[in-house]
């Protein structure tokens, strides 16, 4: 139905219960499209509301959140995933029906795909090296990964040749970076511990991210040959981290190897392809269209932009017309781990690809469409929406002060932190006091990752995905990374006395719990006479019988012990000529109830007030 709003405009009005979904970074123009409103007229309502926006500027979930509820719409803003999905749906391209489809005879084995994680120069590339027998450490720059690169091995495990998947990452922000964009890319983790170092912050951060992931995870406690190495160190140090060995009792396998020597790189692959057997169902139906995900990709002057590419389902094909990200092409070649010319690539295998449009981001989807026209589409989309998103885009993650508001919604009930300090035992300290803080079963506090040194990039990027707040103890950010945190919205939190710090995080955790009030009596006034006001109305002449009278506190009115007048507020209190603020026991007044005048003589006024109970 329509009826007239702010303003006098007349628009189509909710009746409180109706959702209208938005996409990031709609506009007026896309919710007056969504109600079947002009978009001027919904400017107008917005403008008396005290926001100003044109028709077709980006707006926040909050601005569009108020406008609806003056309308009488809930608004839904969709979740990227969403987003994605139904973009895709648009082009008749519904990836949850081709799922459901599928059936136990489409589905076969695929390679797990493992990620080699770990400290800087505790042997990463070279175990990769080892496993692949090539020299990529060679090449490198100082030794240090420069890109990320995707591998495929054959290995003979049991009398038969299996194929495992590796990506070796420049550090655990492309890791996160991938999860940042919903790309669940890895399998297995395998953490590089070296035997004669143990275990490093960038340890800690890639068993974090790791863990924070939900995948399983198999150590390779590297440099066993080396002088000083402690195996059986590694295994106590990561045993307090939640990596129990199953020598232990636990249920993480750890595996001794040296990748100079080449010692035991066997038995890390039977580990590998143990762990994905008995916790991993690795199935894809490769007998259509490819879906996967692109890993990395550079500019090369000679062969323009250069994506390497895993496919996870389907079987991507030379010709093939691909969608990545806000890159889109035709497949013109394909190149494996070698350089050598491949012409299809099943689930799991990773490809170079040459022929996209530009260059997408680690992490971007990609899938093949039918022509190329409508990969272009697709491609112009997203970006579109990633312009919009940006423009809309403020401080969206969770900050302290929030807390309260997003339990209350029932959005969150985890406190995720990420503590840096400048010493390892403040750090500890630190966590040790917050996690006793105990303020019951509703809500938990979590630490995904613990440092040392300055706030980094990485810690950001981890926030960024896990909805974390970061805790800075003695320490700051590093270069940049401030205007990355106000940028994408995430709290940061600097302290130099730990008990401040346990302070605010228990305030937060208690601000989590949804609030009980409880009502308070302030006092109660017996109506002695009534005064007529052609101002404020009726006049209760008054004497207050006990506690006090306080103006603007709630009142309610009793005659006979049954109350005639409830949900009042003192609107005006006076002694006499005189305004007053609160008047005591004992004391006459005036009471006026604003547009209450029902008061009759030897009513009781009782005021209130609404607390909330203390927790014990």
């Amino acid at each position: 139905m329509s009826a007239p709003s702010l303003g006098g405009v007349s628009v189509p009005r909710g009746d409180g219960s109706t959702i209208v979904r938005l996409r990031r970074g709609a506009s007026i123009t896309d919710f007056a499209e969504k109600i079947d409103a002009n978009p001027a007229s919904l400017v107008t309502v917005l403008f008396h509301l005290g926001e100003m926006a044109t028709a077709t500027q980006s707006l926040d979930e909050e601005t569009f959140s108020v406008l609806g509820a003056e309308l009488g719409y809930k608004i839904q803003v969709v979740s990227p995933e969403d987003e994605e999905r139904e973009l895709l749906e648009s082009f008749d391209i519904d990836l949850d029906a081709e799922l459901d489809a599928e059936t136990d005879e489409d589905l076969e084995k695929r390679p797990a795909v493992v990620t080699v994680m770990g400290h800087v120069d505790h042997g990463k590339t070279r175990l990769l090296d080892a496993i692949r027998n090539t020299n990529v450490v060679e090449g490198e720059h100082g030794g240090i990964t420069q890109h990320i690169g995707a591998y495929q091995i054959g290995f003979d495990h049991d009398g038969r040749e299996r194929r495992l998947t590796f990506i070796d990452t420049p550090g655990h922000e492309a890791f996160t970076a991938m999860r940042a964009r919903g790309a669940q890319v890895t399998d297995i983790a395998v953490l590089v511990v070296a035997a004669d170092d143990g275990v490093m912050p960038q340890t800690v951060e890639a068993l974090n991210h790791a863990q924070a992931a939900g995948v399983p995870i198999v150590v390779a406690v590297n440099k066993i040959d080396k002088e000083g190495a402690n195996p059986e160190k590694i295994r106590g140090q990561l045993t307090e981290y939640g990596l129990v060995p199953e020598e232990y009792g636990g249920d993480t396998m750890f595996v001794d190897v040296s990748a100079r020597q080449n010692l035991h790189i066997d038995d890390l692959l039977s580990a590998i392809l143990l762990t994905a057997d008995a916790a991993l169902d690795l199935r894809a139906n490769p007998n259509k269209d490819a879906r996967g995900v692109a890993i990395e990709a550079n500019l090369d002057k000679g062969r323009g932009a250069v994506a390497t590419v895993l496919v996870q389902s389907g079987t991507l094909h030379v010709g093939d017309n691909m969608v990545a990200g806000r890159a889109h092409g035709r497949v013109r070649a394909m190149f494996d781990e070698d350089g050598e010319a491949v012409e299809a690539a099943t689930p799991s295998r990773p490809v170079q690809v040459l022929g996209l449009s530009s260059v997408p981001r680690a992490g971007d989807t990609f899938l093949v469409t039918e022509d190329e026209r409508t990969a272009r589409q697709i491609a112009g989309k997203r970006e579109a929406a990633d312009r919009n998103a940006q423009l809309a885009k403020r401080r969206k993650r969770i900050s302290l002060e929030d807390f309260d508001q997003a339990v209350a919604e029932g959005k969150i009930d985890t406190l995720n932190l990420i503590l840096k300090g400048d010493v390892s035992g403040a750090v500890e300290a630190l966590e040790d006091s917050l996690l006793k803080i105990d303020v019951g079963e509703d809500v938990q506090l979590r630490v995904i990752h613990r440092g040392v040194g300055a706030i980094t990039q990485n810690d950001v990027n981890l926030a960024t995905v896990d909805n974390a707040i970061i805790i800075g103890f003695n320490v700051k950010p590093a270069e940049r990374v401030a205007e990355l945190a106000d940028r994408e919205g995430v709290d940061m939190r600097f302290y130099s006395v730990i008990y401040a710090a346990i302070d605010d995080i228990e305030l937060a955790l208690k601000g989590m719990l949804k609030p009980e009030y409880e009502e308070v009596q302030l006092g109660t006034a017996e109506v002695r006479e009534i005064f007529r006001s052609s101002k404020f109305g009726n006049i209760a002449g008054s004497i207050v019988r006990s506690g006090l009278i306080r103006r603007n506190a709630k009142a309610r009115v009793l005659r006979n012990g049954v109350v005639v007048g409830d949900k009042l507020t003192i609107e005006s209190l006076k002694r006499f000529k005189d305004d007053a603020t609160e008047v005591r026991e004992g004391f006459e007044c005036g009471i006026g109830l604003g547009s209450f005048n029902d008061v009759q003589l030897e009513d009781v006024i009782e005021t209130f007030e609404m607390r909330e109970k203390p927790r014990v």
